[in-house]
């Protein structure tokens, strides 16, 4: 049943959302998607591209194998849990799962993280097993779905040095209290060396342009200005504040047995590291998606001690499950009901310009690829990027700046607040817009405190 309307969620409205621009800059890099065109993470670009050669080239088609891939991690969050814990952690972990906004956002994209979560909990799962049962088989499957994980995203190889904490931990007694028996037999030289040997090549890594290229470039140096306080408040969010203090108090309480402490070092390593990071390089919240099994399995665990504790009153040991599902249900509801999917209205917006456009009108938008998904008739030379060279050029001289963009064609403006806020902090540039072209329509969308609004303006004399 939990997988049932789980599906359902997943499928619920795929096809309804527009794109937004990251989406649609996976869905063109898909198309193009080659040996002689490869991305750093392959993955989830073969994936999309495979997805509209099933089912066509539109938000349906693109968004098919991702959500499918987010329906498959139910079931195997289940298995994890009952496997590490009994069968009640792995049912709430499952339902947890199937209700999580943040998870449903994802598994209804285009884009790489839903694998994250897929290759994360085979990851941990056979790690955790090869150890416990001493099968280099085992981890070897690990070091597959490891590998998978890091070519979905690069950035999940933070789950490397989590399983090394993991592992170098039974050689440090902990602070509060060793209750984790002794070391598993499997955390042996054999089965270390086929896991870490392939990553301690890693370094070699910084030698490719590609990768050395996307660290040390302007997006990679944080121009955001992405912060800790974002990254946690993004992280708790996401996963939804009931689920984030359960998962908390649930890793603080007694006893510290082994599976509990491997779920720690998965949900905390990569965290400490990310916040550390976060101050030099950019650092978005959501990179930690691929830890989100880690986080919903302790809250599991926590709602399992609480339904197993005898001093409790029968009556309300399911309180707590009961609460976080409604929490969840309540955000899935705001998600379909109220904020679009979390998604702004391109489509719509670019739809209106379409239905108006003339040969030769120019379009000023802060997003060029969107137009080259959604308006693929409009020459790409009529296409000007709001970026912040035409901000500053538009200070410098506004006269000449009309004199030049102007000619005796209409200029139509594609005003979005998320990208004009990082190019027009001060607004300059959308306070010329106002002043000199008229609204043509708003596409108004709010979501979690968000405002995801577009406004389309159309100039002409």
């Amino acid at each position: 049943m939990v997988i049932l309307v789980g599906s359902f969620l997943r499928f619920w409205q795929l096809g309804v959302w527009s794109f937004w621009i990251d989406e649609v800059f996976t869905v063109l890099d898909a198309q193009q998607f080659s040996l002689e065109n490869f991305r750093i993470n392959p993955i989830p670009y073969l994936a999309v591209k495979l997805s509209m050669s099933i089912a066509g080239t539109d938000e349906w088609g693109g968004r098919l194998i991702p959500c499918i891939i987010g329906i498959l991690s139910i079931p195997l969050i289940f298995l994890m849990g009952r496997a590490l814990f009994n069968v009640r952690v792995g049912v709430f972990a499952a339902t947890f799962l199937s209700f999580s906004n943040w998870h449903l956002f994802w598994s209804q994209n285009a884009r790489s993280y839903v694998f994250t979560v897929l290759f994360a909990i085979l990851a941990v799962w056979s790690f955790y097993l090869a150890t416990e049962r001493d099968c280099p088989l085992l981890m070897l499957g690990s070091l597959v779905a490891t590998l998978c994980l890091i070519l979905s995203h690069t950035l999940s190889v933070m789950l490397v040095p989590a399983l090394a904490g993991y592992t170098v931990s039974f050689w440090i007694p902990l602070p509060f209290g060793d209750t984790r028996k002794k070391t598993p037999p499997g955390i042996r030289p054999r089965n270390l060396l086929i896991f870490f040997t392939p990553f301690a090549f890693v370094a070699l890594l910084f030698v490719l342009p590609q990768f050395h290229g996307y660290l040390l470039s302007g997006w990679g140096l944080n121009e955001w200005q992405r912060s800790p306080v974002y990254i946690l408040f993004t992280l708790v969010g996401g996963l939804s504040v009931p689920i984030a203090v359960t998962a908390f108090f649930a890793s603080l309480s007694k006893p510290m047995v082994r599976a509990k402490w491997f779920l720690i070092c998965f949900a905390g390593i990569p965290l400490i590291l990310f916040l550390i990071a976060s101050r030099q390089v950019n650092v978005a919240g959501y990179y930690l998606f691929f830890t989100t099994p880690a986080y919903l399995l302790l809250a599991a665990v926590g709602c399992d001690l609480i339904c197993g504790a005898k001093q409790i009153p029968s009556r309300l040991r399911y309180v707590l499950p009961c609460l976080i599902v409604v929490t969840m249900l309540s955000q899935d509801y705001l998600y379909f009901r109220i904020e679009n999917g979390g998604r702004p209205k391109w489509r719509e917006a670019f739809s209106t310009i379409l239905s108006g456009i003339s040969e030769g009108d120019r379009i000023f938008v802060s997003a060029p690829r969107m137009s080259e998904f959604y308006l693929p008739e409009v020459p790409r030379t009529n296409v000007v990027a709001v970026t912040s060279d035409i901000i500053e050029e538009m200070l410098a001289d506004t006269e000449a700046f009309e004199q030049n963009w102007k000619g005796n064609n209409a200029v139509w403006f594609v005003i979005d607040g998320g990208n004009l806020n990082v190019y027009d902090s001060g607004e300059q540039f959308r306070d010329w817009v106002r002043q000199r072209a008229r609204l043509v329509k708003t596409f108004p969308v709010f979501a979690r405190a968000k405002d995801l609004t577009i406004n389309v303006y159309l100039w002409k004399e």
